[in-house]
């Protein structure tokens, strides 16, 4: 027996000084291990060891990287040619170059692998080389995406004009399909951050990380990704592009800096360009020290002014305040005066209030007619002289109509996706009418009507009953944007938080909770 305890003695310790070495640490005084032969188990030796951290291994790549290059090596085999027109290649240490040497000449480059994407966020860094770049003339760069041959879209900016545009490449032409200006986009030498995030026929547009635009087309479902130069009146420009990366699709999450001010102006200042002139029946311009205004000077007359960028806006909430001045309007007869918005040419909505009657109108503008959509009366609108705050969140063909923070109407309409904004003023019988317009604000769509649920579960249904099936079901306290109710009121269609799919709920205040009256929705019958 003692022979054998000793045996076991020995054989623990082998194994324990084995272990010690092979962690690098033999060198440990013995002592560090003299535990009694007579309880091993219990050894403090043993137990330290088993306590030393394991190295954790390396974090692997992101997998949702599906392409990236930053351009420092040349192996990535880019084009590196010299054409007649412009000449394209590595640009050391870091860069991928384009540079056109003719006025009214583009070029789009791609990505050597020929690899198709179809959903896909896309981000890239570009700037305008200013030592290579002619002094005077106008050129745009950006990022091409879908392409197959000649078929492809490409966001561009110009540095000169602080223009974008959304192009739609075709074997006939290279066609707008939005525009706008955005003062973010920095000057020549300065690297703005290109993004477009793509998903189906959906498109959205950030510079900087602000959001500029959403368009959706449906021709070019999926395609190579790379570059786009063109030069208008410059004769020459040199661009460089870096950072490229594609990544799975993934919906922009804006920091809550940028909660997003698309657009803003407080008409303080007359550099800000919005139209200064006057006509055979009204005239329009800046009134010192913070208004711009509309005047009007014959009954049965309107007019629509937008802002100076022709800046297309889709899914946005738009604010502005305005008020009539008593001074300088004729003392009897009737008119209207609000925001317009989505306007391309003849075609726009507009949301006009009427300080003598205390009405509302939303109206849409044709080539033919000026329609009502929607009308009402609201005796919280003020007196002349006195502003109102009108607003309207728009998100796709669902327009949301607030007068002094209160929800009046809410409308469905798909025709007009997106366009300008401006303002709106028309007479009927009165002979005369002066607006004042202020603090303009256009920021990204954010829905101002809400319910929560109260219930400690609540069925959402695809349809306004119980014969319709249940799809889901939302816990207590869990938020719902209003869009719709039914004929008798009783169910009310719903947005659901994180979702694109629209549901219907039981309307009963023991069940949700909403801050507006759900008699104001309209009416959506399936």
């Amino acid at each position: 027996m003692k022979r054998q305890f000793i045996y076991r003695a020995v054989m623990m310790f082998s194994v324990l000084l084995l272990i010690l070495t092979s962690a690098g640490c033999a060198n440990l005084p013995i002592a560090a291990t003299s535990a009694p032969t007579s309880a091993p188990a219990a050894s403090p030796t043993v137990e330290t060891i088993a306590s030393t951290p394991t190295p954790e291994p390396e974090p692997a790549g992101d997998r949702n990287i599906l392409y990236e290059d930053n351009f420092a090596n040349p192996a990535t085999g880019w084009t590196e040619e010299k054409f007649d027109n412009y000449f394209v290649g590595y640009h050391e240490p870091e860069y991928y170059h384009i540079e056109i040497t003719s006025p009214n000449y583009k070029t789009p480059i791609f990505a050597p692998e020929k690899q198709n994407f179809t959903d896909a966020t896309i981000e890239v860094k570009a700037f305008t080389v200013a030592a290579k770049t002619a002094t005077e003339g106008d050129f745009e760069y950006g990022t091409a995406f879908r392409r197959s041959g000649d078929q492809y879209y490409a966001f561009t900016i110009s540095p000169r004009t602080k223009k974008w545009h959304v192009l739609k490449s075709s074997s006939n032409a290279l066609e707008i399909l939005a525009e706008g200006s955005d003062e973010s986009i920095h000057d020549l030498d300065a690297a703005d951050l290109l993004r477009v995030d793509a998903q189906g026929p959906d498109f959205a547009f950030h510079i900087n990380d602000r959001l500029v635009t959403q368009v959706s087309d449906p021709d070019y479902a999926s395609g190579e990704v790379g570059f786009f130069v063109q030069t208008f009146d410059a004769p020459n420009v040199h661009i460089h592009f870096d950072d490229l990366a594609i990544r799975n699709f993934e919906a922009h999450q804006p920091s809550e800096a940028s909660q997003e001010i698309l657009y803003q102006d407080n008409f303080a200042n007359p550099a800000t360009s919005w139209p200064e002139k006057k006509f055979d029946n009204y005239f329009v311009g800046y009134h010192e020290p913070e208004y711009y205004h509309i005047e009007i000077t014959s009954p049965n007359y309107k007019t629509p002014i937008f802002a100076p960028e022709k800046q297309s806006f889709s899914n946005v909430t738009i604010e502005v305040k305005a008020f009539t001045v008593a001074a300088k309007t004729a003392t009897e007869g009737d008119f209207e005066y609000g925001t317009a918005f989505r306007r391309s040419g003849d075609q726009y909505y507009a949301f006009t209030i009427s300080p003598r009657t205390k009405k509302w109108h939303v109206l849409k503008s044709s080539s033919n007619a000026l329609e009502i959509l929607a009308e009402g009366s609201d005796e919280s609108i003020h007196d002349l002289d006195a502003a109102d705050l009108l607003r309207v969140d728009a998100q796709g063909p669902d327009f949301a109509f607030y007068i002094n923070e209160e929800l009046v109407t809410q409308v469905s309409d798909p025709d007009y996706a997106s366009g300008e904004v401006g303002f709106f003023v028309q007479s009927f019988d009165t002979p005369n009418v002066h607006i004042h317009f202020d603090d303009l604000i256009i920021k990204n769509f954010e829905a101002l009507a809400a319910c929560s649920v109260k219930a400690l579960a609540l069925n959402v249904r695809t349809g306004p009953g119980t014969e319709f099936a249940s799809f889901t079901f939302l816990a207590q306290g869990a938020a719902l944007q209003p869009i719709a109710r039914s004929v008798d009121g009783q169910w009310i269609k719903v947005r659901l938080e994180g979702s694109e799919e629209p549901g219907w709920v039981f309307n009963s205040t023991s069940f949700v909770s909403c801050s507006t009256d759900t008699n104001l929705l309209p009416v959506d019958q399936p």
